[in-house]
């Protein structure tokens, strides 16, 4: 609950600051927003009147009794002698919802609506759903679900952007405007990064205030103890963060999987934002962020202004042309390199790689590569051949070879595992060696690290294959799913090959970003 004293103090710092910053001539607002938890107080919010009009102070509509305007000179109702007329929510303890009603300002013919969001208690099961809070703040968002909790996976949900990140849209700041925040209390760092070849450079923007005469971590509109709501990045590229006690959230999938893996990979979804008529705002987004695990993205909340979504689709380079084989060469055990008469791999039409598996061999970059997000779709063919016409389809992407490593059945490498079952697995070749939850595998010829999860798609189907290699961390994951995760590798960058191996397969959308 509100103390009197407390209100009464505050009503002062804003009248007062009213008189000396000359606010006379503001703009009346158009609508105020509450937030509380059922049977008690919101925080206030306040408008300002211009002295010369007074007027009567009335509020109206279903609910109504939910409002309450406080007076900081005078307990009649009246502007005459006042500038600021702070309105504050206080919800029954039935109520749980949107209450909405519109205050009436006599003589000035202004209505302003009011909405206030009642949630049944502090965290858990009692938080708002994330589609109740869009409806709350006056926007119209087809989010993909209306429920509290929903799922992680990467896949777009409703109006979801895909993967992106942003750059400034015009002239002035960027504004990242908190505005909701349902998770455990603790003060949140917040701000924005610049991808780099060492990972994302943070700057941070402001930090959300922890819990005191409000619950500022239940809440909508939560205040900032420290810093601001805007920001310049320049021209540069960014990403957005948060930063709670266990973990930081980016806004792109890839740093959530390296740095924290057993946190959720897709921790923001981002949505282009439409007022109550289904308008576009222009150069304006929601951003949902997830701190825990079930899916609700009512963590924290920021409106993000003034920029340009940049798809990180378009981060990506094609490394397979889909028309020959430039930037790379093939190698056959019988043959060599470049060799291949009897047409193994081919180019087929739509840009598809054909490995008619006949023979041990590869197709490698000519090309090293450093730090990258690597990846592929593949599907099996019927074809199989001895010695393992009876065993499993079999192949795979071998990543991190040496420079100088010479041509042979295997190069020394990582493996991501393509083979029916086992997609996924880490093969370490070459007496390559790497750690999976703090085991590191013998260094051997060639040893197995098996996956986590199984993801892979019936034989016929596209599976979608990405690999990611970074300062020795190396994550394999398929159809969206993180499968394997490995760190302290003991090859970092270098080249990559796709195998063949007695089966037949098809590969296609073959591409790098290098960090």
């Amino acid at each position: 609950m509100i103390h009197k004293k407390a209100i009464k103090l505050l009503l002062v710092i804003l009248f007062t600051s009213s008189l000396m910053t000359g606010q006379d001539n503001l703009k009346i607002k158009k609508e105020m927003i509450f937030s509380a938890i059922k049977g008690t107080v919101s925080k206030p919010d306040t408008i300002w009147i211009p002295s010369n009009k007074p007027g009567k102070i009335t509020i109206n509509d279903n609910h109504s009794s939910f409002f309450k305007v406080l007076d900081p000179l005078s307990n009649q109702g009246t502007l005459e002698n006042s500038k600021a007329v702070v309105v504050v929510f206080e919800p029954t303890e039935s109520f749980v919802g949107i209450a909405r009603a519109t205050l009436n300002i006599e003589n000035l013919g202004h209505v302003i609506n009011l909405a206030g969001l009642s949630t049944k208690g502090l965290e858990g099961e009692n938080e708002a759903p994330m589609a109740q809070i869009v409806e709350a703040l006056g926007y119209k968002i087809d989010l993909g679900w209306t429920t509290l909790p929903n799922h992680l996976r990467p896949d777009p949900q409703g109006e979801e952007l895909r993967p992106t990140l942003f750059t400034k849209a015009g002239k002035g700041n960027v504004e990242m405007i908190p505005v909701a925040r349902y998770s455990p209390d603790f003060a949140l760092n917040f701000g924005y990064y610049i991808p780099s070849k060492n990972g994302p450079m943070q700057h941070q923007v402001g930090i959300l205030s922890t819990a005191k005469e409000y619950p500022e971590h239940q809440t909508l509109f939560p205040g900032l103890s420290s810093g601001q709501s805007s920001f310049d990045p320049g021209n540069d590229t960014f990403g957005l963060y948060a930063i709670s006690p266990t973990h930081t959230v980016y806004s792109e999938d890839i740093w959530n999987i390296l740095y924290h893996p057993t946190h959720a990979s897709h921790g923001m979804r981002i949505y282009p934002v439409q007022n109550k008529n289904g308008v576009n705002v222009k150069n304006t987004y929601l951003v949902c962020m997830e701190e825990a695990a079930n899916g609700d993205y009512n963590d924290y909340v920021f409106l993000i202004k003034n920029v340009m979504p940049v798809f990180t689709e378009n981060e990506f380079t094609q490394l397979l042309n889909g028309k020959d084989f430039s930037g790379w060469y093939t190698w056959l055990e019988s043959k060599g390199r470049n060799n291949d008469p009897e047409n193994i791999f081919t180019i087929e039409e739509g840009g598809i790689l054909h490995d008619m598996g006949k023979e041990l061999g590869y197709i490698m970059t000519e090309k090293s590569f450093g730090n990258f997000h690597f990846k592929l779709q593949f599907k099996w063919g019927e074809k199989k051949w001895p010695p393992r016409d009876t065993l499993k389809r079999d192949s795979g992407i071998c990543y991190n070879i040496p420079e100088n490593e010479p041509d042979h059945i295997w190069p020394q490498s990582v493996e991501c595992q393509i083979q029916e079952g086992d997609v996924g697995d880490f093969w370490l070749l070459g007496y390559s060696t790497i750690q999976v939850d703090g085991e590191q595998n013998p260094p051997l010829q060639h040893s197995r690290m098996i996956k986590k999860k199984d993801a892979e798609k019936p034989n016929g189907q596209w599976n979608t294959v990405e690999v990611l290699s970074f300062n020795g961390k190396c994550v394999h994951i398929v159809n969206g799913v993180v499968v394997n995760y490995g760190e302290n590798s003991s090859l970092i960058g270098g080249k990559i090959l796709l195998q063949s191996e007695y089966a037949e397969v098809y590969y296609r959308n073959v591409f790098i970003r290098e960090f």
